[in-house]
């Protein structure tokens, strides 16, 4: 949904299904679009019916999907006798396609290329740096979800997130064939083994990077035992601090990519303001200013 908005599909959208952390971004989404809380179809995380998206009278179905052989889809399919495009997205190139696809199937190609233009020039502003460091200066780097001992493998957009802002996947240097999967999950033994230089946390309510540090216990799990890795013992463990402002996974990438990159390689980006950088691209891509969302 954010990627319609961007290239300008706020009338495109007759209906809205479910929304993680509805709370938080339906100020933003209301300012983009006057019409959205009418067009929500249900509320919070659940999913509405296909009763109730046959309402809308929909021409195409757009949902997340790793399975084309869901249940939802064919659901969607045989009741409503509509088309459903999945969205799916294992690397960061995936979603400059959705972003074509999307602007295409609305017509509004030239607003698509013009979005992806601006956040090829944000993302510039990194690579540029990292593809300039040496192997040493370039940390290897666990990517917790929430899950913790889930991570990104070798093949998933954060694997290509931590590459492109100047860091390594410790995940490379494993040796088991599941590091190819987008989300392997490790134990504490291999994690220990694997020894990162750097941990990065996916927003956590219940976790904060201080209970690692400290070793604390949370929802069973004993962080004390983390105690010998470099990361944890040189205070380096980090968290994407707003799910939403940094979700790489929407057309804000580039500001992902901006926030870990500064926790990475501090030095080496001190000159890009990140309250700056937000709002001056929530204006460029959505037309309003961050945080406020007021016109711009």
């Amino acid at each position: 949904m954010n990627s319609m908005y961007a290239v300008g599909g706020a009338n495109d959208i007759v209906g809205i299904g479910a929304i993680w952390q509805e709370d938080t971004k339906a100020p933003f989404f209301r300012a983009i679009d006057p019409n959205y809380d009418s067009k929500r179809l249900s509320e919070g995380t659940a999913q509405p019916g296909t009763e109730t998206i046959a309402t809308v009278d929909p021409q195409l179905v757009l949902l997340w999907a790793s399975d084309w052989e869901s249940e939802d889809i064919k659901s969607i399919e045989e009741s409503l006798n509509v088309p459903v495009y999945g969205v799916y997205i294992d690397s960061l190139d995936d979603l400059q396609k959705q972003m074509r696809t999307f602007s295409k199937l609305i017509g509004k190609e030239e607003e698509g290329e013009k979005v992806l233009d601006i956040m090829d020039k944000e993302m510039e502003k990194v690579t540029t740096i990292t593809n300039t460091l040496s192997a040493e200066e370039k940390p290897t780097v666990y990517w917790m979800w929430s899950d913790v001992y889930g991570t990104a493998g070798e093949i998933s957009t954060a694997n290509d997130l931590i590459g492109r802002a100047g860091g390594v996947n410790v995940v490379s240097k494993w040796g088991n064939s599941s590091k190819s999967l987008e989300h392997p999950v490790l134990n504490v033994e291999t994690l220990l083994d694997l020894n990162p230089q750097v941990i990065y946390m996916w927003y956590n309510e219940d976790l904060d990077p201080s209970d690692i540090i400290s070793g604390n216990t949370v929802d069973g799990i004993d962080f004390s035992t983390w105690s010998e890795i470099d990361a944890v013992k040189n205070g380096r463990v980090y968290e994407i601090s707003d799910p939403f402002v940094y979700d790489f996974h929407s057309p804000r990438l580039p500001l992902a990519m901006m926030h870990i990159a500064k926790d990475l390689n501090p030095d080496k980006f001190a000159d890009i303001d990140l309250a700056e950088e937000t709002d001056q691209y929530y204006v460029n891509i959505y037309g309003v200013h961050y945080p406020g969302f007021e016109a711009a």
